[in-house]
């Protein structure tokens, strides 16, 4: 009987695999919540960052940033790799001028810069630099940030140097010719430098920069924290973490909270089918007819084909800006700054890094065979770089006009928008020859049972649509010839040289006047036509018209300020120019605009044929 009495309790049954697995999931939701919380004085940031990081108004920390802060303040080298767009620049960059703070002690005595920042190119180089230079500024700390790119007089390099800084971000070619010139010292960095980034690190070997970075690994000590960051995983970063990186703590994707999301689930892509005559015919139906929404972001492969399309885009009165390797660095830094803020709507950026090569070789055949002819093709800049790196601000669509040549290349051209969780979508015009790359993306990205990676065929645009259109851009396209397209591209270097050099000094001291050069000037000799200008009602069919709506209604919804900031901008030139300096016959004009009521018609049709001009 005592046995009896001595019976175990009854246990509760194993739970059955599908409540095992609801138990880890709430777990996982449990730790998601946790680490979603978590603010940057959690991360363990100094309170000085942590005062300028509100004073930017940068709220909560992205995931990357949650994960790589608290072990690159523990020393760790890391490779991080995530998406564009997701906060991989302040990930690295507030950690390091935290580590490279002067201490109460005082700072360290050294003969070369503490940290290094390298990067594939000149616009990321300025962009880097002047978001390390406004957090230092709102710290209020004593940290030197230099910024070095090429093509820089040597008394320049020397004089930035001379100190010497505490941080300098530059691109590897430019440490090279540093070095080569006695400027910077092997054994200098060996004993100064404690942080090296290798920021846009899959682009840093196909940029070519291979030996430059192989010149500058000796100096780096054993000592030296290294980090790595990147939006793709290649055989080039598994490289340089093999010449460079210890003992790295890897940064997958999962563990910084985005899956395998190759691109952001915000950011819907669509792709058109057409032969390589018709793109043109169907760019202009995508903008003509309103089918996409602003600012609208275009890739072509080539200089000349982004001139032909600007070309072509001014015949029907849509003003367009040009982005490329050609161009003066500081037109280009300028265009970048006007298409962020709105002030045009449509940038036509060349992405030559797969086609450098070959025009280098194009170049160098021309030169042999023209030699006698006056003005050799401009050298084109080896360190530009418009697909990685650069934060293009709210744009919303993305159009490859010419396909890239590889999949990685398509997931940096659509990572230009959709930054930091916004919306925004892609539309890719596919001819047969582009057939091949085009599944090999398709394959690169995958599909899951989302869908958030699949490219969908783009169906606001009906052929009905593209075919009332034809002939307007069939004629337009004939009269844009090659010779065309050559003079107005050696016009639109000579304006940009000009603006870039001659007028440096006179910027420096009045940079409002920045604000009067407009880089969507129009190139063509003769107007164009005003029957091209807008698209007859009896043109479209219903299902158009009610797209073109829809977008409309979408733009609306999200809020276009974009006119009040043209017309806020005027008004601030207006009111510093000089007016002995601005006098000229159109002043009564301007007057009248105001309020005077007297000539009310006159003024009114002035007023609409700008508007108009202005399209």
């Amino acid at each position: 009987m005592a046995k009896k009495n001595k019976q175990k309790p009854p246990q509760d049954p194993k739970p059955s695999q599908e409540e095992e697995k609801k138990q880890v999931e709430r777990k996982e939701e449990e730790v998601e919540d946790e680490e979603e919380e978590k603010s940057f004085e959690d991360l363990g940031l100094d309170h000085r960052l942590l005062r300028a990081l509100i004073k930017k108004d940068v709220g909560k920390p992205f995931p990357i940033q949650r994960v790589a802060i608290p072990l690159i303040l523990q020393g760790k080298d890391v490779v991080a790799q995530a998406r564009t767009g997701t906060g991989k620049t302040f990930a690295y960059l507030l950690p390091l001028l935290q580590k490279l703070f002067p201490s109460d002690s005082g700072s360290k005595s050294r003969l070369a810069p503490g940290g290094f920042i390298l990067v594939p190119s000149r616009e990321l180089c300025q962009q880097v630099y002047k978001e390390a230079l406004s957090l230092v500024e709102l710290c209020r700390v004593q940290l030197k940030i230099v910024q070095l790119t090429g093509g820089m007089p040597a008394s320049d390099l020397q004089a930035a140097l001379a100190g010497p800084p505490d941080i300098l971000v530059t691109t590897p070619k430019c440490i090279r010719d540093c070095l080569a010139a006695g400027l910077l010292q092997l054994a200098s960095i060996s004993e100064s430098l404690e942080i090296l980034v290798l920021d846009e690190a899959d682009l840093l070997l196909q940029f070519g920069f291979g030996d430059d970075l192989k010149a500058l690994t000796p100096a780096i000590p054993r000592s030296c924290q290294c980090l790595l960051m990147s939006a793709t995983s290649s055989p080039d970063v598994d490289q340089l973490k093999k010449l460079i990186l210890h003992n790295p703590f890897v940064l997958t994707l999962s563990e910084v909270d985005v899956k395998d999301e190759v691109i952001s689930k915000n950011v819907q892509q669509f792709w058109i089918s057409c032969s390589a005559s018709d793109k043109l015919l169907y760019v202009l139906a995508l903008l003509k007819l309103e089918l996409v929404l602003k600012k609208v972001l275009i890739f072509t492969n080539t200089i000349g084909a982004g001139f032909r399309l600007k070309l072509f885009f001014e015949k029907f009165g849509i003003r367009s800006a040009i982005l490329n390797a050609e161009l003066p660095q500081n037109s280009r830094l300028h265009i970048l700054e006007e298409f962020n803020a709105g002030l045009f709507d449509y940038l036509i950026a060349t992405d030559d890094s797969q086609t450098k090569e070959k025009e280098q070789v194009n170049r160098d055949k021309d030169m042999d065979s023209r030699k006698s002819r006056k003005g050799a093709k401009p050298k084109i800049d080896s360190e530009f770089g418009v697909v990685r790196g650069i934060d293009f601000k709210n744009v919303y669509t993305v159009i490859n006009f010419d396909m890239p040549s590889s999949a990685s290349g398509y997931v940096h051209r659509i990572g230009r928008t959709g930054r930091a969780y916004s919306a925004g979508a892609s539309v890719s015009l596919v001819s047969p020859d582009e057939m091949e790359i085009f599944e090999e993306i398709k394959s690169f990205l995958g599909e899951d049972d989302i869908c958030t990676n699949t490219i969908m065929p783009f169906s606001l645009l009906t052929k009905d649509a593209v075919e009332s259109l034809r002939y307007r851009a069939e004629d337009v396209a004939r009269s844009v010839t090659r010779v065309a397209v050559r003079e107005s591209r050696a016009q639109d270097l000579r304006n940009e040289i000009l603006n870039s050099e001659k007028l440096k000094s006179h910027f420096e001291v009045n940079p409002r006047d920045l604000d009067l050069l407009k880089h969507d000037k129009v190139l063509s000799k003769e107007p164009p036509a005003p029957h091209l200008r807008d698209v007859p009602d009896y043109l479209l069919d219903q299902k158009t018209r009610d797209a073109s709506k829809m977008v409309k209604l979408t733009r609306a919804a999200m809020g276009d300020n974009k006119f009040s900031r043209r017309q806020g901008a005027k008004k601030r030139f207006r009111k510093s120019r000089d007016p002995l300096k601005s006098f000229s016959a159109e002043a009564p004009k301007r007057v009248g605009k105001d309020g005077v009521k007297g000539e009310g018609k006159g003024l009114d049709y002035t007023h609409k044929s700008k508007k108009q001009k202005a399209v």
